[in-house]
């Protein structure tokens, strides 16, 4: 969503379903929104939460990492206009 506080309701939602269906939830963004929506995962969901970024997928800037979210808040990914997959799993 491109409200903020919808895009936290639906973090929190997908969060939550991951946890309680035990799946892996999977989401794109429009890329120039990307830096925005890793701010709220960031401060939206659980430290301990599984965060995948799947970032410039088959191009020579590719990268594809798995962290918890108390990582991403350390360290986080200039994503800004570059395509990425979302991945989320918690346990």
């Amino acid at each position: 969503p491109i409200d903020k506080n919808e895009r936290k309701s639906e973090l929190k939602r997908l969060e939550k379903l991951s946890q309680e269906k035990k799946q892996t939830q999977l989401f794109i963004e429009t890329p120039y929104r990307n830096n925005k929506m890793m701010e709220d995962i960031c401060a939206t969901l659980h430290p301990e939460t599984l965060v995948c970024v799947a970032c410039d997928i088959t191009l020579p800037t590719e990268f594809i990492l798995t962290k918890p979210v108390s990582y991403w808040k350390k360290n986080s990914a200039d994503l800004h206009k570059r395509p990425a997959l979302f991945i989320l799993q918690k346990y």
